[in-house]
């Protein structure tokens, strides 16, 4: 049985360390870029999202990148 993929999309989430409580324990924020394209090399797409990053005022802690698609039997 064959299996097609298709509507793959990619898309980066971006944590930022927004404040530390009193017990020191980072608080985060998240925010999510996107419509990569699905062959764009991983440099451009980590630096694309660290450009778009520096527009807040707070820290990068992670960039999570994720792919997905559908599988269909053919």
């Amino acid at each position: 049985m064959a299996i097609t993929k298709f509507n793959e999309t990619r898309s980066t989430s971006c944590r930022f360390v927004t404040d530390i409580d009193d017990e020191g324990k980072e608080k985060y924020m998240s925010k999510s870029i996107a419509n990569f394209k699905t062959d764009a090399d991983l440099e451009d797409v980590n630096e694309t999202t660290l450009a778009i990053a520096s527009l807040y005022p707070y820290s990068v802690k992670r960039i999570i990148l994720t792919e997905r698609s559908e599988l269909e039997e053919a």
